[in-house]
């Protein structure tokens, strides 16, 4: 998908969001509003248009369908494969990486 591709079909604060890679953003919202729609154009378009690289992306959410989803939007948007995991698991891959006896 092209950049404004991915933004389309989101409302003015979501693409604010979306396009915002000077700071860290915080999306807050109520269940239904958009969040897991919000973060995957985010990670899209960060990765269309070089700001970011897949292989450096880490999405971090807080179940395991959650992250499932988060990879399965992402990989029909034609994203190349981003690491998505819950906060334990994220946590639990790093120590094991630095401390392989965990």
């Amino acid at each position: 998908m092209t950049p404004d591709e991915i933004l389309q079909s989101l409302d003015e604060a979501q693409r604010r969001a979306a396009m915002e890679f000077g700071a860290p953003v915080l999306i807050r919202a109520g269940a239904g509003s958009g969040k897991t729609r919000t973060v995957t154009s985010r990670i899209a378009y960060g990765i269309a248009t070089g700001e970011l690289d897949a292989r450096h992306c880490l999405a971090v959410t807080f179940t395991t369908r959650a992250a499932g989803e988060l990879r399965s939007r992402l990989g029909a948007m034609g994203v190349p494969p981003v690491a998505a995991r819950t906060f334990h698991s994220a946590a639990l891959r790093q120590l094991r990486f630095f401390w392989p006896q965990v």
